[in-house]
C-alpha cells in the first residue's frame, strides 16, 4: 500500500485523453501533401470509418489555398442512371461556362447534364460528353487549381465513370487533381473502375480510431457519459469505427439499461438498421454455413475453427467456411483459427438467433472445446437453470481464469456460478457472488461489485460473508475512504473472535487513517493488523499490513524502523507465495514491490527503483488499481531520474487507463502534473496540479493533496515572476501546514520545504525563509541515516544558498552552491543538479562573474536538453539571455527541431499568423498552436520576437 488508491465515481467524466484528434490531422496533412496537379489520392475503408469527414477536411484545406473544388457523392440507387455522377459533380457551375465549348461538345454536355433539350439531329454520345468534360475542366484548371472530389466512387454510374476516365488519362496535361474515396468491406467492390484514377495516385487506407479517440468523439457528440458496461460494449462492438460508435451510443442512451445482476456483461441491443445490415449477407448463405457462423460468434476466436466446428456437428467445416469466406464474412488463417469480419457481425449473429438456437449451439460447443474455462461457460449457457454441478464447474473455471490473469472472464464465470446455484444453497450463492465481486474489482467493474456486496449484506446472516462484503465495499471506495469509518466499525463488531477478518479490517483502518492524514493512528492500526494476521496464520495479510506500516514509518521520517518492517513483510509475502498462493498474496506482492521501489527512491537509488517498477508494470493480470498505482510510482521515479519523455508517456498511459475504465481519480492529474513539471510546460503542470489538489481534497485524501500541492508550488516556481512565486508560496505553505498535522518527515516533505524557502527568499521574506530552512534541516538531522534522502538534503543546500544570495551574501551562496553541485554529481539526479547549476549561474551573474555564470548555466542547459527538461531549460536560457551577447557560450544549444517544426518556426518568425501557417502547411490551427508551443519549449523562448532571434542565432552558429 503506497497511498495510491483510486476513487470510483462511475458517472463522472474521465479526464481528457492524450490521443490524436478525431479528425486524424496527421492523415489529413499526409494526404494533402500528395494532392499535386495531375495526380491524386485514393482513400479506402469500410462504411462509417470517416472517409467523408476526411474528404471534407481536405476539400476545406484546398479551398483555403485558392483551389476550385468540384465534388460528387453518388449512391447505389444511381448506378443505373446515366451521367448521375456528372450532374452532381458539375452542379455548382453556371451554364455560361459551357458556352465557350464548341457547339457539338456544348450540346452533348448540356443534354447529359439535363440542362436543356437535345438539339435536333445531334447525339449526346459518350465520346462527345467525355471530350466536352475534358475541355471544360481543362479551362477551369487553367484559371486556378482544380480538385475533383469523388466520394463513394464505387457507386459511379458507368457513363460518368467513362467521362471521368477520359479526364483521368489526361490529368497531367490538364493539371487536374483527383481525390477519390471508395467503400471497402462487405459486398461492395474494393475499388472503383481503375480508369477513373490518374496514373499517379497514392492510396491510403483510413485507419480505425483508438478507444480513447472514440470516447472523445462520443463526448463531442453529447453521447457521454454512458454507464461503464454500455461504454465497454460500444467500444468493443464499434471496433474503431466512429459512425458505428455514435449509432451504438445513441441506442444505448435510449434503451433501458439491464440490471447489474444480469448473467453476462450486457451487450447493447443493435439498432434495427445495423442488425439488418450485418445479417443481410448471412441470410443468403447455406444453412450449415449460417450454423458455423453462429458457433464462431458464440465461441472463442483462438481455437482451430475446423476442429471445433467439426466436433460441434457441422458436417463439412471446410465447405461451410469457404462459403462464408467468399462472402467476406470470415477470415481463416493458416493456423486454422477463423475470425468473423467484425465484432459487430458477431453481435448481430448472437442477437439474430433465437433462444433455442443459442442454447443448442452452446451445448455443442461445450462438447467440442477443450479449454476448461470455455467449456464451463458454454455448459452454463446451455443449461439456463439452477444446477449445482454446473455452478461448481463454473466456480473452478473462474479460479482458473483469475490465475491466468483474466479478471474479466473470472468475473463473468463467477457471476454465472452464483446464478446457477440452487436456491436451497444460499451460503454457496453468497460466497460465489462475493467471488464475482472480487473479480469485478480487479476488472474495474466497481458498480457491479458494489451491488453484489450490498445484496449479500442485505440477505446474509453469516458474519464471515457480511464482513467479506464490507471489505469488498472498501475495495470499491478508492481514495474516498474518509466516509467509511462506520463501515469498518460495523465490520469489526461482526468479526469479533475471527483474527483473519479483524486483520483485514484493521489494515483497511490503517489505510483510511493514512489517507486522512493521521499517520500515528495509521501506524498503530497497521501494527495491530500485522499481529492479528500472525495469530491467524495468514502471511499474505501480514505482509499487506506490514507494507502499510513500512509506508507510514517512511513518511514519518523513520527509515531505521521502516526498513525492518519492509524486510519482514517481504519474508511473509515469500512464505505466502511459497504456499497456496492467493489473490490477496498476489496483491500484497505487487504492493510490496512498489514499496521496495519507493524505499529505493527515498535513498536516491533511482535505477533500482525503475527496474523494480518496470518489472511490475510488465506483469500480466494486474487489476486496474494496481496498474494505476504502478504508473504513478513509475512517473515519480522517472521524473527523479530525469527521464522526462518516459515520465510523460507513463502519465498519459495512466490517464488513458482511468478514462477507458471510467474511474474518476485525481491520480491521473497528479501524474500528469509531475511529468509536465519536469518535461512539459509550467502552465500545463499548474493546471494539472490544481486539478489533482481539488480531486484529492474532495476525496479526503490528505496524502496526495500534500503531494499535489508540492508539484503545484514547484511548477509555479518554474513559471517565474513575482505573482506566480507568491502563488507558489501559498500552495507550499498549505502543504507545510498539512504535512505538519500529518507528521510527515520524508524526503518529499523536505523537498517541499526547500522549494518554500526558495520562494519566500525570492519574495524578500528572509526571516520566514530562514525559519523554513531551519525546519528542513531539523527534519534531515532527525533521519540519522546519511544514505537516506541525500538528494533532498542537497535541495535544502540549494535553497539555503538562494536565501543567502537574496540577503546579499553572494560569496557564501557560491561556496554553498559549489559544495551542493559536487554532492549532486555523485547522485543520479540530473534535474536536481540542473536546478543547482541554474541557481549557481544566477548568483554568479548577479555578482558580475560572467565567465563562471556562463559555465554553470551552459552545463545546466546541456543537462536540460539531454533529458528533455523544458521548464528548467527555459529558466537556464532566461539567465543566459541576461548575460551580455559577447559573453554567451559559442555555438549554444544545438536544438533538434523536426522538419515540420523548422518549417513552422520559419513561417512564424517571418510574420505568418497561426491561421496563415496552418493554411501553408495543410494543417489545422490547433495543430499549429500545439507544434508552436513545442518549438517554444525546445528553444526556451516565450514570444515570436524571441523565436526569430533564436533562429537567427542558430543560423549564425550553423555557419
Amino acid at each position: 500500500m503506497n497511498g495510491a488508491r483510486v476513487a470510483h465515481h462511475p458517472s463522472a467524466t474521465p479526464p481528457p485523453t492524450a490521443g490524436q484528434p478525431v479528425l486524424r490531422e496527421a492523415l489529413v496533412r499526409l494526404v494533402a501533401s500528395t494532392l499535386h496537379p495531375g495526380q491524386g489520392a485514393l482513400l479506402t475503408g469500410p462504411e462509417g470509418i470517416g472517409r467523408t469527414t476526411l474528404l471534407d477536411a481536405l476539400a476545406t484545406v484546398a479551398a483555403g489555398q485558392g483551389a476550385r473544388v468540384l465534388r460528387c457523392g453518388p449512391t447505389a440507387a444511381e448506378l443505373g442512371t446515366a451521367y448521375a455522377g456528372l450532374v452532381d459533380l458539375l452542379r455548382p457551375l453556371p451554364d455560361s461556362l459551357l458556352a465557350a465549348l464548341p457547339p457539338p461538345q456544348r450540346q452533348a454536355l448540356t443534354a447529359a447534364l439535363l440542362r436543356g433539350a437535345p438539339t435536333p439531329g445531334s447525339t449526346a454520345g459518350d465520346f462527345a460528353v467525355a471530350t466536352a468534360l475534358t475541355a471544360l475542366l481543362g479551362d477551369l484548371a487553367a484559371d486556378r487549381p482544380l480538385l475533383l472530389v469523388l466520394d463513394d466512387a464505387q457507386h459511379l454510374d458507368r457513363a460518368s465513370a467513362g467521362a471521368l476516365a477520359h479526364v483521368a488519362r489526361r490529368a497531367p496535361t490538364l493539371a487536374v487533381t483527383f481525390l477519390v474515396a471508395v467503400r471497402t468491406g462487405g459486398a461492395t467492390p474494393s475499388a472503383p473502375p481503375g480508369r477513373v484514377l490518374p496514373r499517379q495516385i497514392r492510396r491510403f487506407a483510413v485507419p480505425s480510431l483508438a478507444d480513447d479517440e472514440l470516447v472523445d468523439l462520443l463526448r463531442q457528440h453529447r453521447r457521454w457519459p454512458l454507464p461503464q458496461a454500455a461504454l465497454r460494449s460500444v467500444l468493443r462492438l464499434a471496433d474503431g469505427n466512429p459512425a458505428t460508435a455514435l449509432e451504438l451510443a445513441e441506442a444505448a442512451a435510449l434503451a433501458p439499461q439491464p440490471e447489474p445482476t444480469a448473467l453476462d456483461e450486457p451487450e447493447i441491443a443493435l439498432p434495427p438498421r445495423l442488425l439488418d445490415r450485418e445479417l443481410a449477407s448471412v441470410r443468403a448463405l447455406p444453412e450449415d454455413t449460417a450454423q458455423a457462423l453462429l458457433l464462431l460468434a458464440l465461441g472463442s476466436t483462438d481455437q482451430p475453427a475446423l476442429t471445433v466446428l467439426g466436433a460441434s456437428g457441422v458436417d463439412d467445416p471446410v465447405l461451410a467456411l469457404a462459403a462464408a469466406e467468399r462472402a467476406r464474412l470470415v477470415a481463416l488463417g493458416p493456423d486454422g483459427v477463423a475470425r468473423l469480419r467484425s465484432p459487430l457481425l458477431a453481435a448481430a449473429l448472437r442477437q439474430g438467433a433465437g433462444l433455442t438456437e443459442r442454447v443448442g449451439a452452446h451445448a455443442a460447443l461445450a462438447r467440442a472445446v477443450g479449454d476448461p474455462v470455455d467449456r464451463a461457460r458454454h455448459l452454463a449457457l446451455a443449461r439456463p437453470c439452477a444446477d449445482e454441478q454446473v455452478a461448481a464447474a463454473l466456480d473452478a473455471a473462474a479460479a482458473t481464469a483469475r490465475r491466468r490473469g483474466d479478471a474479466a472472464t473470472a468475473h463473468e464465470l463467477a457471476r454465472l456460478a452464483a446464478a446457477r446455484t440452487p436456491p436451497d444453497r444460499p451460503e454457496h450463492r453468497d460466497r460465489r457472488r462475493l467471488d464475482a465481486a472480487a473479480h469485478a474489482v480487479a476488472a474495474a467493474r466497481h458498480d457491479w461489485a458494489r451491488t453484489a456486496a450490498q445484496s449479500v449484506l442485505t440477505c446474509s446472516d453469516d458474519p464471515r460473508q457480511r464482513v467479506r462484503a464490507r471489505l469488498l465495499l472498501l475495495d470499491t471506495a478508492g481514495q474516498a475512504l474518509e466516509e467509511t469509518g462506520p463501515l469498518i466499525a460495523a465490520g469489526l463488531a461482526e468479526a469479533e473472535g475471527r483474527p483473519a477478518l479483524l486483520a483485514a479490517l484493521y489494515r483497511w483502518s490503517a489505510v483510511r487513517e493514512l489517507l486522512g492524514g493521521r499517520t500515528g493512528p495509521a501506524a498503530r492500526a497497521a501494527a495491530r493488523a500485522a499481529g492479528l494476521a500472525d495469530r491467524a496464520g495468514e502471511p499474505a495479510l501480514g505482509a499487506q499490513a506490514l507494507g502499510v506500516l513500512a509506508t507510514v514509518l517512511a513518511l514519518r521520517g523513520r527509515p531505521r524502523q521502516a526498513d525492518p518492517a519492509l524486510r519482514r513483510a517481504l519474508r511473509l509475502e515469500h512464505e505466502a507465495v511459497g504456499g497456496a498462493a492467493s489473490t490477496v498474496g498476489a496483491e500484497a506482492g505487487a504492493s510490496l514491490l512498489r514499496r521496495r521501489a519507493l524505499a529505493a527512491l527515498d535513498a536516491d537509488r533511482v535505477g533500482q527503483a525503475s527496474r523494480l517498477l518496470s518489472s511490475l508494470a510488465q506483469a500480466a493480470g494486474a487489476g486496474v488499481e494496481e496498474q494505476v498505482a504502478t504508473l504513478v510510482a513509475l512517473t515519480r521515479v522517472q521524473v527523479r531520474a530525469g527521464d522526462c519523455r518516459r515520465a510523460e508517456e507513463h502519465a498519459a498511459r495512466c490517464v488513458r487507463l482511468l478514462g477507458a475504465t471510467g474511474l474518476d481519480s485525481p491520480l491521473g492529474a497528479y501524474a500528469t502534473a509531475l511529468a509536465a513539471c519536469a518535461g512539459g510546460t509550467p502552465e500545463g503542470a499548474v493546471a494539472a496540479a490544481r486539478a489533482a489538489v481539488r480531486g484529492s481534497a474532495a476525496d479526503g485524501d490528505r496524502l496526495f493533496e500534500v503531494r499535489a500541492l508540492g508539484v503545484l508550488g514547484e511548477s509555479l516556481l518554474h513559471a517565474g515572476g513575482a505573482e506566480r512565486t507568491a502563488h507558489a508560496v501559498e500552495a507550499l505553505q498549505r502543504a507545510r501546514t498539512l504535512a505538519a498535522r500529518m507528521e510527515l518527515a520524508d524526503p518529499d516533505a523536505v523537498r517541499r520545504l526547500a522549494d518554500l524557502a526558495e520562494a519566500t527568499a525570492l519574495l524578500g521574506e528572509h526571516d520566514e525563509a530562514e525559519a523554513v530552512l531551519t525546519e528542513a534541516g531539523a527534519t534531515v538531522a532527525g533521519w540519522r541515516e546519511p544514505a537516506w534522502g541525500a538528494g533532498a538534503a542537497a535541495a535544502v543546500g540549494r535553497s539555503r544558498a538562494v536565501a543567502l544570495a537574496a540577503r546579499g551574501d553572494s560569496a557564501g551562496a557560491v561556496t554553498l552552491l559549489r559544495a551542493t553541485v559536487e554532492s549532486l554529481r555523485a547522485l543520479p539526479l540530473p534535474l536536481e543538479l540542473a536546478r543547482a547549476l541554474i541557481a549557481w549561474g544566477a548568483v554568479e551573474r548577479r555578482a558580475r562573474h560572467r565567465a563562471a555564470a556562463r559555465d554553470a548555466l551552459t552545463e545546466a542547459e546541456r543537462l536540460c536538453l539531454r533529458h528533455g527538461a523544458f521548464p528548467l531549460l527555459t529558466r537556464a536560457r532566461t539567465e543566459l539571455d541576461r548575460l551580455t551577447p559577447g559573453e554567451r557560450a559559442p555555438g549554444r544549444g544545438a536544438v533538434e527541431l523536426t522538419a515540420g517544426e523548422q518549417r513552422l518556426a520559419r513561417l512564424v518568425a517571418d510574420g505568418a499568423t497561426n491561421r496563415e501557417a496552418a493554411a501553408a502547411l495543410f494543417v489545422s490551427v490547433k495543430t499549429v498552436e500545439g507544434t508552436l508551443s513545442r518549438v517554444y519549449r525546445k528553444l526556451g523562448v516565450r514570444s515570436r520576437t524571441a523565436l526569430a532571434r533564436a533562429l537567427q542565432q542558430t543560423a549564425g552558429s550553423d555557419r
